[in-house]
């Protein structure tokens, strides 16, 4: 019995570990991976985006709109 705490504490851990470069970081990955299975939150962080992509993606995503006709833009 004792193992398996242990063991099941080293995945939490390693979820942390995972979502270390996420949003919520590796001790709100990490309380989370306690509450429910490890598995689940290491596949959760597997398909989120990490903090630097999330905000490359939205530095790219202002498009056209901040620029007025002729490619001037706005001061």
């Amino acid at each position: 019995m004792v193992i398996a705490v242990v063991l099941y504490v080293i995945f939490c851990l390693l979820a942390g570990l995972a979502g270390n470069q996420r949003r919520m970081g590796f001790f709100g990955t990490f309380l989370l991976s306690l509450v429910i299975t490890p598995l689940l939150v290491s596949l959760l962080m597997l398909t989120r985006p990490s903090r630097g992509e999330r905000d490359r993606s939205l530095a790219t995503d202002r498009g056209p709109s901040h620029r007025l006709q002729g490619g001037k833009e706005f001061p």
